[in-house]
Order: C-alpha cells, then structure tokens, then sequence
C-alpha cells in the first residue's frame, strides 16, 4: 500500500511538473497598450484648431459690434490661448504652414491687443487667418506620418 502512495504522488508531481515546464512566457503574444504619440497627437489637433476657429469668429462678431473694445482685447487672449495649446505641434510637424499662418495670426493677436484696435484691419486679418487655417485643418485631416510612409 506504501508503494501505491509513493508512486501516487510521484506520478502527480511528474505531471505537475510537466505541465508548470511547457508554459513559456515568452511565447505569449505581446500586447502594446500604448498610443502611438504621432497618432495621439493628430486626433487633438483638429479639435484643437476648431478651438481656434470659433474663437476667431467670435473675435469678428465682436470687431463688428461698436464699442465692444474690451470684448476684442478678452477675445483675443483667448484666442492667444487657443492658438498656444498646438504651436508647437504644428511648428514641429509642418513648418512651411506655421510660418504662413504666423503672418497674419501673430498681427492680429497683437492688433487685439491695443488699447484702440483699428476695426477694419482686425476683419481684414481675422478673413486672412480663418482662410489659412482652414486649409491647413483640411491638411492635417491626414496624419502626418501617413505622408512620410511611416
């Protein structure tokens, strides 16, 4: 009766044994959880760009409106904000659009910000602006490292 104990437990410790030995870890498919940041990156920058283009609409209904000084200086910095939540992205990932968006944007920042802005000209700037951003949003609409095959 010893002998049928010990070979008992011999034969459930071989199996056991066998069965702990055949599982190799490294064999395991390995799952990445995290976002590619190129990726991540392009799905806030329409969205962020919006932003921006609200903000220079609501900025031409205030230079249309008289006497609303102090709503074209508030807009302004918002739009400021806006404008410095994706600079960088947008100056690291297309540089030839920055730099021509820059031209009208950075005038116009700083028109808003006089104590008596000229009217005509921030309308004038805000069309420029809007025109430059919404091509460049139907640009970005396709991710970067799509065009660079990546």
């Amino acid at each position: 009766m010893k002998k049928f104990y010990y070979m008992t437990a011999a034969m459930t410790l071989t199996v056991l044994m066998a069965a702990g030995c055949g599982v190799d870890e490294s064999e395991q498919p390995v799952r990445d959880n995290q976002t590619d940041p190129t990726e991540e990156e392009w799905r806030d920058m329409p969205n962020a760009l919006d932003n921006v283009l609200g903000t220079l609409q609501e900025l031409k209904a205030n230079a249309e409106t008289p006497d609303e000084g102090e709503k074209i200086q508030s807009t302004g910095k918002q739009l400021e904000e806006h404008w410095d939540v994706i600079e960088s992205q947008i100056e690291e990932q297309y540089p030839d659009d920055y730099e021509n968006i820059e031209k009208s944007l950075y005038p116009l920042i700083n028109e808003t910000k006089k104590a008596q802005p000229d009217r005509e000209k921030i309308k004038s700037l805000i069309d420029d602006t809007t025109a430059k951003l919404t091509d460049f949003l139907e640009k970005a609409e396709t991710p970067k490292r799509k065009e660079n095959g990546i």
